[in-house]
């Protein structure tokens, strides 16, 4: 079995981390004892925590559980549909933490990294072309109706996204999840 080099180790850990603390609550040191390295071993591999945490947002996008719904079987509705409740399930079975990485991460960081800036706003851009791709192939296929631009509602359907797991932390229940499917997916894209 192949041997992950400490910088996996660390970005890896830090991941983990970051999702459950936040950036700022997070330390270098914490990050380093969870790893099990050496402190030395972080600076060896990165400039700043900032530098690690857009790192962090790049791998969180490529390994986001959006991307595990992949059975042929289903319409390009209900695979999108699909790829949103195994990201409402994983948020009811943090107990309504943790949320979404990446939105998290420009809550927090977007207005003082400019850096953190641009890998949130190439995430989230990388994720709403997906969606309206998936609009575009539900369209084709009949599934949906409206005439409503593909790229605008699909970065519409990802803000509402973003704002239901906000306001699911908030209010520690899955009524605004339950909104969203029902807004989305009963409204917004229904046939005729």
């Amino acid at each position: 079995m192949p041997r992950h080099s400490v910088r996996d180790v660390i970005v890896e850990t830090a991941l983990g981390e970051f999702h459950r603390t936040g950036f700022a609550a997070c330390s270098v040191d914490t990050i380093t004892r969870a790893a099990g390295v050496p402190k030395g071993s972080f600076y060896n591999h990165f400039k700043s925590k900032e530098d690690l945490a857009v790192e962090v947002v790049a791998k969180y996008t490529a390994e986001a559980e959006w991307n595990d719904v992949t059975d042929p079987t289903l319409t390009p509705l209900e695979r999108l549909r699909a790829q949103f409740r195994v990201m409402g399930d994983v948020l009811v079975g943090n107990g309504y933490t943790r949320g979404c990485m990446i939105g998290n991460m420009g809550e927090e960081l977007a207005d003082h990294s400019e850096p953190m800036r641009e890998q949130v706003r190439a995430s989230l851009g990388g994720w709403a072309a997906g969606i309206a791709d998936t609009l575009r192939a539900a369209r084709a296929d009949g599934e949906i109706s409206t005439d409503a631009d593909p790229d605008l509602l699909g970065r519409f359907i990802l803000d509402a996204w973003e704002g239901a797991l906000l306001r699911s932390k908030v209010v520690k229940n899955d009524q605004p999840v339950d909104d969203f499917f029902a807004m989305v997916f009963g409204q917004l894209l229904r046939r005729g």
